[in-house]
């Protein structure tokens, strides 16, 4: 039986888009946790949402702040070419 266990790769102390996003783009899978906000989903270096937070507005204005970053940083390394 092979199980993967999930594991939260950081705790930030403060909610940081910038640099949650930073991090969120180096490391593809897993777990981060924000202390006031909760644990949330790392997916092919997007954060996303665990089911039971899907009707937390909180939840969805982070995860869409932090994704946003990480497109803007991703056109920034792509346009700088």
């Amino acid at each position: 039986m092979n199980i993967k266990k999930s594991i939260t790769l950081r705790t930030f102390k403060k909610y940081q888009p910038r640099q949650i996003a930073k991090f969120v783009r180096a490391f593809f899978n897993g777990r981060i946790f924000i202390v006031g906000l909760g644990r949330l989903r790392v997916i092919e270096g997007k954060v996303a949402i665990y089911q039971h937070q899907k009707n937390d507005k909180n939840f969805q204005i982070t995860v869409s702040e932090i994704n946003r970053i990480i497109n803007e940083l991703s056109q920034a390394k792509v346009s700088s070419f």
